[in-house]
C-alpha cells in the first residue's frame, strides 16, 4: 500500500509514520517501549473513559494523512514540558504497566527485616533455653527453635534482593545451615555433644542474622543516595529535531544530540554548551552558582539558574559523570575497585580453608565424625562473616558518594585505588593556587626611559597576545590612560614571553629573565629590584628595547581562595604538596613559605612539565598532578593520577578525577578521601580478619569452647559495620 494512502499516521520515534490499520499502529507502538519521543496522550476527566491507544485523534479514520499529521505536530508543539513531566511522556495504559512506576517509593512492607529479625530472635531463644536444662523436650524444642530461626535466614537470604557486592548466598548460608543440620543429627542420636551441637547452631544462626541486619541498615543510606541520583537525573529534555523542539526523556538521549536549556531545568546529561551562557548550580548538591559559557561542560544534574543555551550532549544513560560509578553495574566503584573486593575474596577463600584446619585437627585428635563436623563449622562460621565480606564495598561506595556531594568524580574505580596510593601532590600554580589573575604592582624605569613609556612598551608587545600576563599589562594600560605603543611583528615565545619590533624600529623584548638571557640583554642593572620583587612573591615582567633593559615591571596574583585548605588537605593524609611553576626559584619559595609547601619546582616552562612529573616519578613517587585542561595537559598527561578541574562531564575520559568546579580544595579533597577510604578499609579488615582468625585457632587447637568462633566473629562483624555506617568513622 502506498503510505501516503494510509488511514493511521502518528508521530513516533521523532518522524510521522503511516500505519495501514489501527492495529498495525497499536502492534508498532506496543513494541516501542524505548521510544525517544512519546505522543502525550490527554488524562481522562471526572467519568470519561481513557481514548483507545489506537487512535491518535478523536476519530482518525476520517482523518487524511496530512490532516492527521498536523494534528499530530500540534499536539507535540503546544505541551509544555511543565504540562507534560515524565509521567505525562510515558503512556500509563501500557499493558506492561506504567514505566514510571520504577521512580515511585516501594510501599512494601520490609520482608527482609522481619525475616532477620526472627531467624535472630529465633536463634538466641534457643540459647536462651539452656537455661531449662539438659531434658530431652527442652533439648528438643531448642532444635526445632534453632531451625525456624535458619529456615527464617534462608528465606531472607535466598527470595531477598542481593546486593551484587555481597559473596553468594550459599557462601553466607553454608555454616547455619550446617549448624542446623548438626544440631538435628546430634538431638537424634542422642549424641553426648548434643547440648553443645545446639547451642553452637543458635551462636551461628544469631551471628549470621544480625550480621546481615547490620549489614542491611549500613548499607540503606547508600542505596538510597544512589536512587535518588538517578531520580533526580531522570528528568525531561528539550531535543532540537531539525528546525523543531521536541520533548524527551533523559534516558532516551544519545551523545551529539543537541538540547536547550532554560531557567529552572535540570540538566538532563552531561552536555558542552556549544550557543548561549547560563548561570547554573553546576552540580546536584553545589552550594554557589557557576557562569558557563559556550565551550564549558555541564554534568548531569547541573540546575539552571539563569540564561538560555543550547548544548550538545556528550555523555547520557549510565555513561553520565554521576552514574558511572554509583548505578552502572559494570563499573560500580564498589564492585570492582581492589579495596572493595578484597574483603569479598577473602571470606570465599579463607572461610573454607579455615573449615578444613578446623577438621584436620579434630581428625588429629582422634574425634568421632559428628564434632570434626563442629569443629569444622565453628571455623567457618568464624570468617564467612557478612560485615568481613562487604566492609570494603561500604567504604567505596561512601567515599564515592561523598565526593559526588562536592562535584568530586572519579573516572573509574581504578582511579579512585590509584588516588588513594598518592604520595606527592603537585600543583600547576597558576590557575589552581593562584588565581591566574595578575595585575602590575609595580614599574620601575631603567635609564632615560619613564613609567609610562615602559608601560606603553609592554603594552605594545603583548596586544596581540592571550595569557593572563598580557591581559593584566593592557588592563593597567588602560587604567592609567597609557596608549601602547606600535609595535609590530609579534611573535611569541612559550613560556618565555614575546617579542616584537616597537614603532622606532627597535627591536623589543618582553618578558622573563629567561628570555633575556637567551637573547643576550644583561639584566644586572636591576638585579636588585628583581631580588627585592621575587621575594615578596611577585613575579617579574622585564622590558628590553633594542639591546639594553629599560624596565621591569612587578606582577602580584593573588592565592585563590582555599589555596592553603588545599595544601592542608594532602598534609593531612601524608602526602607531599609539590609547587610547579614557570617563576623564578625565588618567587615560588616565597610562595611555598605562604603555603606551607617545602617542595618547590621553578622555572619549568608548560611544556616541559611533563618531563618534570616524570623525573619525579623516577624517585619512586606515585604523583598526583592539580592542573586545568588543555593549559596544563602535558604535566596532567604524565601523572599517575591527573586531576583536572572544570573537567567532569567534558568528552575526555583520560583524566582520573574530573571536577565540576574550579575549586583547588576539591580537588585535594579528591586525594584526601582516598587516601582515608583505604586506610578506613585496611583498618576494618584487620578489626574483622584479627577477631575472626582468633576464633578459628581457639576452636581448631581446642583452647576454648566452639561458642567462642561465631562469638567473636559477630563481635568484629558489629564493631566494622558500626565504623562504616558512623560518619567520620
Amino acid at each position: 500500500m502506498d503510505p501516503l494512502r494510509a488511514d493511521r499516521v502518528a508521530f513516533v520515534r521523532e518522524r510521522f509514520r503511516y500505519f495501514c490499520s489501527g492495529e498495525c499502529y497499536v502492534r508498532f507502538d506496543h513494541g516501542a517501549t524505548a521510544t525517544p519521543l512519546a505522543i502525550p496522550r490527554p488524562r481522562p476527566k471526572g467519568g470519561e473513559a481513557a481514548p483507545p491507544r489506537s487512535e491518535v485523534g478523536p476519530d482518525p479514520g476520517k482523518l487524511g494523512p496530512h490532516h492527521q499529521a498536523a494534528r499530530a505536530l500540534a499536539s507535540v508543539g503546544e505541551a509544555s514540558l511543565a504540562e507534560l513531566g515524565v509521567a505525562d511522556v510515558l503512556d500509563e495504559s501500557d499493558p506492561d504497566g506504567p514505566r514510571a512506576s520504577v521512580l515511585e517509593p516501594d510501599a512494601a512492607p520490609d520482608i527482609a527485616t522481619l525475616l532477620l529479625a526472627l531467624s535472630a530472635l529465633g536463634a538466641t531463644l534457643s540459647v536462651a533455653l539452656t537455661l531449662a536444662g539438659p531434658s530431652p523436650v527442652a533439648l528438643s524444642a531448642r532444635v526445632l527453635v534453632v531451625g525456624v530461626a535458619c529456615a527464617a535466614l534462608v528465606a531472607e537470604r535466598v527470595m531477598g534482593r542481593a546486593d551484587p557486592s555481597e559473596p553468594h548466598p550459599a557462601v553466607v548460608l553454608a555454616a547455619p545451615v550446617a549448624a542446623s543440620l548438626l544440631a538435628a543429627i546430634a538431638r537424634i542420636s542422642e549424641h553426648a555433644a548434643s547440648v553443645e551441637a545446639t547451642t553452637l547452631a543458635g551462636l551461628v544462626v544469631a551471628g549470621a542474622s544480625v550480621g546481615a541486619w547490620l549489614l542491611l541498615r549500613a548499607r540503606r543510606p547508600m542505596d538510597a543516595e544512589r536512587e535518588a541520583i538517578q531520580t533526580t537525573l531522570a528528568v525531561p529534555a528539550r531535543r532540537v529535531v531539525g528546525d523543531e523542539i521536541a520533548p524527551a526523556r533523559a534516558d532516551d538521549l544519545r551523545p551529539g544530540e543537541e538540547i536547550i536549556l532554560e531557567i529552572g531545568d535540570v540538566v538532563p546529561a552531561d552536555v558542552s554548551i556549544v550557543a548561549g551562557n547560563v548561570t547554573a548550580l553546576p552540580w546536584d548538591k553545589a552550594k554557589t552558582v557557576a557562569e558557563r559559557a559556550e565551550g564549558d561542560v555541564l554534568v548531569a544534574g547541573a540546575r539552571v539558574v539563569e540564561g538560555r543555551a543550547r548544548a550538545v550532549v556528550v555523555w547520557a544513560g549510565l555513561d553520565r559523570a554521576f552514574m558511572r560509578l554509583t548505578n552502572d553495574r559494570r563499573r560500580r566503584a564498589d564492585l570492582m575497585s581492589p579495596m572493595a573486593r578484597l574483603g569479598k575474596l577473602t571470606v570465599e577463600r579463607a572461610a573454607p580453608m579455615a573449615a578444613g584446619l578446623g577438621a584436620l585437627t579434630a581428625f588429629a585428635a582422634n574425634q568421632d565424625l559428628l564434632t570434626i563436623g563442629m569443629v569444622a563449622v565453628a571455623a567457618y562460621s568464624a570468617l564467612a562473616a557478612p560485615g568481613l565480606a562487604a566492609v570494603g564495598s561500604l567504604s567505596v561506595a561512601r567515599a564515592v558518594l561523598e565526593a559526588l556531594e562536592r562535584g568530586v568524580v572519579f573516572a573509574s574505580a581504578d582511579a579512585l585505588d590509584r588516588a588513594g596510593k598518592v604520595t606527592m601532590l603537585a600543583f600547576c600554580a597558576r590557575g589552581t593556587l593562584l588565581l591566574g589573575e595578575p595585575e602590575v604592582a609595580n614599574i620601575d624605569a631603567i635609564g632615560d626611559h619613564g613609567a609610562e613609556q615602559v608601560l606603553a612598551l609592554a603594552a605594545g608587545a603583548e596586544s596581540g597576545a592571550q595569557h593572563p600576563m598580557a591581559a593584566a599589562v593592557l588592563r593597567a594600560a588602560r587604567a592609567r590612560g597609557v596608549r601602547p605603543d606600535g609595535a609590530r611583528s609579534h611573535q611569541a615565545e612559550p613560556g618565555l614571553g614575546v617579542t616584537a619590533v616597537a614603532s622606532n624600529g627597535q627591536r623589543l623584548l618582553v618578558g622573563s629573565r629567561a628570555l633575556m638571557l637567551k637573547e643576550r640583554i644583561s639584566v644586572a642593572a636591576a638585579e636588585a629590584r628583581i631580588s627585592d620583587l621575587e621575594a615578596m612573591g611577585r613575579s617579574v615582567l622585564l622590558i628590553a628595547l633594542g639591546r639594553h633593559l629599560v624596565g621591569v615591571l612587578g606582577m602580584q596574583d593573588g592565592l585563590r581562595p582555599g589555596a592553603r585548605a588545599a595544601v592542608q588537605h594532602a598534609l593531612d593524609v601524608g602526602v607531599e604538596p609539590v609547587l610547579l611553576s614557570g617563576d623564578s626559584r625565588e618567587t615560588c619559595e616565597a610562595l611555598g613559605r605562604t603555603l606551607d609547601i617545602d617542595h618547590v619546582r621553578p622555572e619549568v616552562l608548560p611544556a616541559e612539565r611533563g618531563d618534570e612529573i616524570r623525573r619525579l616519578a623516577d624517585g619512586g613517587a606515585t604523583i598526583a598532578v592539580v592542573g586545568s585542561s588543555p593549559i596544563d595537559d602535558a604535566a596532567l598527561s604524565a601523572a599517575d593520577v591527573s586531576i583536572a578541574l572544570c573537567a567532569a562531564g567534558s568528552s575526555s575520559a583520560e583524566w582520573g578525577v574530573q571536577l565540576a568546579s574550579d575549586d583547588v580544595r576539591d580537588a585535594a579533597y579528591a586525594v584526601r578521601i582516598a587516601h582515608v577510604t583505604r586506610s578506613e578499609v585496611r583498618q576494618n579488615l584487620v578489626i574483622a580478619l584479627a577477631l575472626s582468625v582468633v576464633g578459628v585457632l581457639v576452636v581448631a587447637f581446642s583452647i576454648a569452647p566452639l561458642a567462642a568462633a561465631p562469638l567473636l566473629a559477630a563481635l568484629g562483624n558489629a564493631l566494622v559495620l558500626t565504623r562504616v555506617r558512623a560518619p567520620g568513622a
